[in-house]
């Protein structure tokens, strides 16, 4: 059964309603992709058929991310669950993009309209979904682009040679610096997979398929095999932490986290997402490096709470700490505002800096004199101000107070900063715990989109003790 929409490509004549719209969602483009750069654009071709074969999860906004990089007219054929909702249908409406599944009833629908597209030098785009779970199958948009091209070459009485262009893409989604780039690979075209005279068409069309899907596969953004190695190991340590410490509440549970494993599903959804989006990795690779420093800074924080001291065990010290650092916090302010233009005089005049080529008695000296220099002068407005008695008052107070200043700063240096990593101990705790189980609950959110199960806590048992 024929469609009953029919797609027209005339690149020289692309319809003002169309340009329009590119423009506007360009506009919108530089708002919120300012940094969109185009990888490879010179393999394609400004004029001739073209089809762009793209893999990756969020058809849509990629679809309209790529109407509006590239200047040809592109008829995008997304699958009808990306378009869903009153803003995507009225954005598909207005650009001309078709929801098309691939199933074998809508490929034969399709096939005429799209060749004719093709034999009018325009440009298809066609999104390839996941995998099917046994992994032994190719997509069906790969079978459909490469019958596309075939049948272009066959029907057509020209020298028309539509290209298969993979495009990979990386779409961060990052809050401040929102980054999209886009790579067109090498095209694959019919032209050098047809059989000789004798040969068989079929083997032909299943060697350009393979070639097809070799080069989907080949993401240039996705990570390196030991990069994805070394996530999947810190995905599963971290599940393990997760489960230890889960577990650790339960004393009557048998099983032990070091016999845990990352889960099947849970590799093949990583291996997927480096194929599709490896962004959304680089991502959870953040969020998780973000954890560790988190609980870094948790542990150097055990570590010298640890190492401040025996003064820790007597609650009368512990006591007497806290007091002076609540009490005293107001005549250190004092003695702060007292001497800040002595610190003023020091710091523009170099003496806060030891000087290797001077003698450090000179240099003591100096600074002796800037300080009580700095006293005199401070007396003597005071005096002009407020008369003898308040200035001779203030006089006692400016030595007094910057002894007790000095002292300030060894309490905080050597007792404050403990005692209040002690008792923020359980928040920051709580906080690392979180980031962990946000983490967690984030992958196991995405595996269970992919995989519909609700099995997942990102690592299976390999074997349970009896």
């Amino acid at each position: 059964m024929e469609s009953q929409i029919q797609i027209h490509a005339r690149p020289q004549n692309v319809p003002i309603g169309y340009r329009l719209m590119r423009a506007a969602f360009r506009l919108g483009l530089r708002l919120f992709f300012p940094r969109l750069r185009m990888l490879g654009l010179p393999k394609m071709e400004r004029r001739g058929p073209a089809i762009l074969l793209i893999a990756h999860p969020r058809t849509l906004p990629v679809a309209l991310l790529l109407i509006s990089a590239l200047d040809r007219r592109v008829h995008c054929l997304v699958p009808a669950g990306q378009l869903h909702g009153f803003f995507r249908k009225l954005a598909a409406r207005a650009l001309e993009i078709q929801p098309f599944d691939c199933t074998q009833q809508e490929q034969n629908s399709w096939l005429n309209s799209c060749l004719s597209v093709l034999a009018n030098h325009g440009t298809i785009a066609l999104f390839t979904p996941r995998y099917p779970r046994n992994g032994n199958d190719r997509p069906a948009a790969i079978d459909f682009s490469v019958r596309l091209a075939v049948e272009a070459v066959l029907q057509s009485k020209t020298q028309v040679q539509p290209g298969i262009y993979p495009i990979h893409w990386f779409l961060g989604t990052g809050c401040r610096e929102p980054e999209a780039l886009m790579c067109i690979d090498t095209p694959l075209r019919p032209r050098d997979f047809l059989p000789m005279v004798g040969e068989d068409m079929a083997v032909a069309s299943e060697n350009l398929a393979e070639a097809v899907r070799s080069a989907i596969e080949a993401n240039i953004f996705g990570l390196a095999d030991a990069d994805l190695e070394h996530f999947s190991q810190e995905l599963e340590d971290l599940s393990r932490e997760h489960l230890s410490q889960q577990w650790s509440r339960r004393l009557e549970w048998k099983q032990r986290p070091d016999e845990l494993e990352l889960s099947g599903s849970a590799r093949k959804w990583i291996a997927e997402q480096n194929r599709t989006d490896p962004a959304r990795l680089v991502e959870l690779r953040e969020s998780l490096a973000a954890y560790r420093e988190a609980d870094r800074q948790y542990s150097l924080g055990e570590l010298i709470v640890g190492a401040s001291g025996p003064w820790q065990s007597s609650k009368r010290r512990v006591a007497a700490a806290w007091v002076e650092t609540v009490l005293g916090f107001p005549v250190a302010l004092y003695g702060l505002i007292n001497h800040l233009p002595a610190l003023v005089i020091l710091s523009v005049s170099g003496l806060f800096r030891k000087s290797p080529k001077q003698d450090p008695k000179v240099e003591w000296l100096q600074r002796i004199f800037a300080v009580v220099s700095s006293y005199t002068l401070q007396i003597f407005v005071v005096n002009f101000w407020w008369g003898r008695a308040v200035a001779g008052a203030y006089a006692l107070t400016l030595p007094v107070s910057g002894a007790y200043l000095w002292r300030y700063r060894w309490l905080i240096r050597r007792r404050a900063h403990v005692l209040v990593r002690k008792a923020l101990r359980s928040v920051r705790l709580s906080h690392v715990a979180r980031a962990r189980e946000s983490v967690l609950r984030r992958i196991s959110r995405e595996i269970e989109a992919s995989t519909q199960s609700s099995s997942i806590p990102n690592v299976q048992s390999q074997g349970v003790a009896e």
